[in-house]
């Protein structure tokens, strides 16, 4: 995470409508509270491609894993620059960065916690720096798991029409 925390700069919003009031304390535990996550990777040409994706959040960055050979890894393999989007009732967060494989087994391990913390119905085993599902006692189809960190992170309220606040690292 940032040494400290970002400002919260006002975007522009029609006239008369309140920009949104969120502070990064609340946009931290929106990130991660939410149980999906519609990650927007890049292809070949600049294709655009976004896929919901399970995810934690972790030291300041959204962690998600993903098949080796999946479209979004490849993407990431060519392109870390991605978007990580968190829809709300009452405000959507975008938040823009760069991914980065992790490999290092301890926070890979911090990082399997969070999940089955989240998301209790799967716990990801840990090894050679990738998780496997614990079903594939063969460790034939391993996940990389991919850490995300903000460059922006927008806030978008929809109460009476939208407006936007920006938090830039």
């Amino acid at each position: 995470m940032a040494a400290r925390d970002p400002i919260a700069e006002p975007l522009s919003s029609p006239s008369g409508v309140p920009l949104t009031a969120l502070t990064w304390a609340e946009v931290r535990s929106r990130l991660a509270a939410h149980e999906t996550y519609l990650l927007a990777t890049s292809g070949q040409g600049g294709r655009p491609h976004v896929v919901p994706v399970l995810g934690v959040w972790l030291d300041g960055t959204v962690c998600f894993n993903t098949g080796r050979h999946s479209r979004k890894a490849r993407d990431l393999d060519g392109n870390n620059g991605c978007a990580v989007t968190v829809p709300g009732h009452d405000v959507d967060l975008v938040l823009e960065g760069t991914a980065q494989e992790v490999r290092d087994a301890a926070l890979l391990q911090r990082i399997a916690e969070l999940f089955l913390a989240k998301y209790p119905w799967w716990h990801p085993v840990v090894r050679g720096g990738e998780f496997y599902d614990p079903a594939d006692t063969a460790f034939e189809d391993p996940k990389q798991v991919f850490a995300t960190m903000p460059t922006t992170v927008f806030a978008f309220g929809k109460e009476k029409g939208f407006s936007a606040t920006r938090w830039r690292f």
